[in-house]
């Protein structure tokens, strides 16, 4: 761990002693799981401000203290799973799996689109995953979206519920989108947009959800999730900010390229 490579490899720079580097690998033991968690710009906060984390110490200490930020970004880096890319993000040794991260949400890219043969309501994509074939998926947008408005979309997808008949048709995952009612009591949504996923991010990546104080673990297999009802507790959480961020709770749906979006839809519910 960085902690532990600091406390050995400080110890000959200098003249620091053993109470000295003892104290010192406390500091930045106390400051590592921020960096863990908090990305980049944990990182470049830490180095623009060595000087706090080394209490004024040598240049070499403060190198040791910029080297360790840069061993905690490698705990967030971007890794390739067979045939899809995640971005995957690790917290300190202990932390408890967030509820979120157990589902898997991942980009992907609606490479065909037709109207379901047997209702109005529905549409049926093929969704690319970065798998060996598309996905079908079903979803109940088309008073919202027509076959070629969804056609080459960057959409959101929840890839890991197991796979059932909708309209007769076997649907494998669901598309994120986010709603609004003008009325709480009314059974359509007054607005409906399918979740937009950044430009740029290759179909398969793995929407991230980092939550303080959890690590963003590996999602569940598809027959846990529904066993264990698993995206039945996340889902009450799913929403839109004021910005139009998606979000669970607070925290955002980010991706290699920023985070994904509803921007007609602030303040909306996610599903």
């Amino acid at each position: 761990a960085p902690v532990q490579v600091f406390a050995r490899v400080s110890a000959p720079w200098g003249n620091h002693g053993a109470t000295q580097v003892a104290a010192m690998t406390a500091r930045v033991a106390a400051a590592q799981p921020a960096l863990s968690s908090s990305g980049i710009a944990a990182r470049g906060r830490l180095e623009r401000n060595v000087t706090w984390l080394t209490g004024g110490s040598s240049p070499l200490m403060a190198g040791a203290a910029a080297c360790i930020a840069r061993c905690a970004m490698v705990r967030r880096t971007k890794c390739l799973q067979p045939g899809r890319q995640s971005f995957v993000t690790s917290c300190a040794a202990g932390d408890e799996q967030s509820e979120v991260s157990q589902i898997d949400f991942r980009v992907g890219t609606v490479v065909s689109c037709e109207k379901h043969p047997d209702s109005d309501k529905l549409l049926v994509e093929n969704i690319e995953l970065g798998e060996d074939e598309p996905r079908t998926i079903c979803s109940g947008i088309a008073n919202f979206y027509s076959p070629d408005q969804m056609t080459g979309k960057r959409v959101v997808v929840v890839s890991n519920l197991k796979a059932r008949k909708i309209g007769g048709i076997p649907s494998n995952g669901m598309i994120l989108c986010a709603a609004k009612k003008d009325d709480p009591e009314a059974e359509n949504y007054s607005a409906l947009q399918v979740v937009d996923a950044p430009e740029g991010v290759e179909a398969g990546e793995r929407v991230v959800i980092e939550v303080e104080g959890f690590s963003h673990g590996e999602p569940a297999a598809p027959n846990k999730v529904g066993k264990k009802k698993l995206f039945e507790k996340v889902a009450p959480h799913l929403c839109t900010n004021a910005e139009g961020t998606v979000c669970y709770k607070t925290s955002p749906f980010t991706t290699t390229a920023g985070p994904c979006t509803a921007m007609n839809v602030p303040e909306g519910t996610v599903s």
